[in-house]
């Protein structure tokens, strides 16, 4: 869907949801004048261009149309046959380093001699044993930002993260859209730890095994191939369950609630296979990598009323993760000012989760746990508050601490950007903005105190002055463009006149 402004997810379980090439669909509802109308849209793909399927709630497909869905689906599963990928791919190791090719365009490993019939394609030749285990840095990132953009993480940040869950003596690691964590384990901790990825790109079939690899859907939790459930489930139970992370990079343009539930269904299942009680210690760790801003978010909306933990119960960690192929989620000099607002938000207590201090994080004793440099402890919030990357500063009349290029402002009665527009609100269609309810506007609703009704009746007072003041003051420059225009024509056809008479007295 290309605009998902007004538009929410409708909780219940999408086992039983028509299905589209991707799994299961999503129950969708659009606000359209104060009235909720229900759709099953595709889960992965956020533009119809991409997975064209759509049916009203309540609606039943046409048996054509069942028929060609089921096509559709066979077609787009069958494209990778993981069995026999992975037989090629172990003849593909035997053979010399000069024989080894792979079509871009045909997403398969091909062998030199079978190069002629993929003479228009983009191929790389001769691919090394490094090459071979490594296919992050083989293919080709997926780009499109409404279906499966690809943004990989670092060295650093891969090496970083690795260094964390060895220090916590982790075990089993569930590599969630990790694909670089995937394979930074494979490559050196093998003796160490064991790695499942699970991931939406299918080309990984090429590289990975059936018991390393799963072609998977995290928006609802959809596996395409039935066997990879059972090596799925096998993994959460190795070891007793025992030092078991989850570690999950989303598409940052996804939506948060079907995540969050994923998350939680797989959390419960793992308690369930392990046969342990929610009241035990007993849980899943988990690091899910998220921007920073997208914490209000998480904590409201990543879960229906009935849902507890999910993303809900996560809390921020101050390491910045950082991308290959990303222009702003970087630390280095040509990134983002203060760095990468990427972060892990995770349910391993933070005075656990130590950062490198080669980068300069710090660990606060006062709120024991470790945080960047820039951050530091204020005495009147009790906590290092610090988010983005800069120093913040303590706002006595707010309360709290804000950004450093907040000032208070009188009129909004809170800090705001030095040049900001007193009164303005965002908007999303279909909602209240003071209580969140649907079925009336902020300056209908109940809950909101008359002064502060008859304030914003005072800016849109102002607004529509304003806007009065410079259309009058346009009509004014018109008019007064207007008359130079005349005078100029004026005086050139007096100067006219009198150049005709002086040629008719020359005569």
């Amino acid at each position: 869907m290309n605009d998902t402004r007004g538009i929410e997810i409708m909780w219940e379980n999408p086992i039983k949801h028509p299905q589209c090439p991707h799994g299961p669909t999503l129950l969708f509802g659009r606000y359209v004048k104060n009235e909720i109308k229900k759709f099953y849209a595709c889960s992965a793909c956020r533009d119809r261009k991409l997975c064209r399927f759509y049916l009203k709630y309540g609606q039943e497909l046409l048996k054509s149309q069942k028929r060609m869905w089921m096509l559709e689906n066979k077609k787009f599963t069958q494209h990778y046959d993981h069995q026999k990928l992975y037989i090629h791919l172990n003849k593909f190791k035997i053979t010399p380093v000069t024989s080894r090719c792979y079509c871009h365009n045909c997403e398969r490993l091909i062998f030199d001699s079978e190069k002629d019939m993929h003479m228009d394609h983009e191929m790389t030749q001769n691919l090394t044993d490094y090459q071979m285990c490594h296919p992050t840095e083989l293919l080709k990132p997926l780009e499109n930002a409404k279906k499966e953009a690809q943004y990989l993480f670092s060295k650093k940040s891969t090496e970083d993260i690795i260094n964390m869950l060895l220090k916590l003596g982790a075990k089993q690691i569930l590599c969630v859209g990790t694909p670089r964590i995937h394979e930074y384990i494979m490559e050196h901790h093998t003796d160490k730890m064991s790695s499942l990825l699970l991931d939406f790109d299918g080309r990984f079939h090429n590289f990975f095994g059936p018991l390393d690899y799963c072609w998977y859907n995290l928006f609802n939790h959809h596996f395409f191939n039935e066997d990879a459930i059972n090596v799925f489930k096998d993994f959460l139970t190795q070891n007793e369950g025992k030092n078991t992370y989850l570690i999950c990079d989303p598409p940052f343009g996804g939506r948060l609630e079907p995540i969050s539930y994923t998350i939680k269904t797989i959390s419960d299942l793992y308690i369930t296979l392990n046969k342990h009680n929610y009241n035990d210690k007993f849980f899943l760790k988990i690091m899910f990598i998220c921007p920073y801003f997208m914490e209000h978010i998480m904590k409201e909306k990543s879960n229906p009323p009935h849902v507890t933990g999910g993303l809900k119960d996560l809390k921020m960690s101050d390491y910045k993760v950082n991308y290959d192929n990303h222009p702003l989620f970087i630390s280095e000099r040509h990134g983002r000012k203060h760095g990468s607002p990427v972060r892990i938000f995770t349910n391993i207590p933070l005075n656990l989760l130590e950062l490198p201090l080669s980068d300069g994080y710090k660990f606060c004793e006062d709120c024991e746990k470790w945080v960047s440099s820039e951050n530091k402890h204020c005495k009147k919030c009790k906590e290092c508050t610090s988010k983005d990357g800069q120093t913040y500063k303590h706002c006595d009349i707010c309360q709290r601490c804000v950004k450093p290029s907040w000032k208070h402002c009188q009129i909004c009665k809170r800090c705001m950007l030095e040049k900001h527009m007193c009164g303005s609100i965002p908007n999303i269609g279909g909602k209240c903005f003071n209580c969140d309810k649907i079925g009336h506007t902020k300056k209908e609703c109940p809950n909101l105190l008359s002064t502060e009704m008859t304030f914003e009746r005072d800016i849109k007072k102002r607004k529509a002055n304003y806007k009065l003041k410079t259309f009058f003051s346009k009509k004014s420059k018109v008019k007064h463009f207007k008359e130079v225009i005349n005078k100029r024509e004026v005086l050139k056809l007096k100067k006219k006149n009198l150049n005709n008479k002086k040629s008719q007295q020359t005569k």
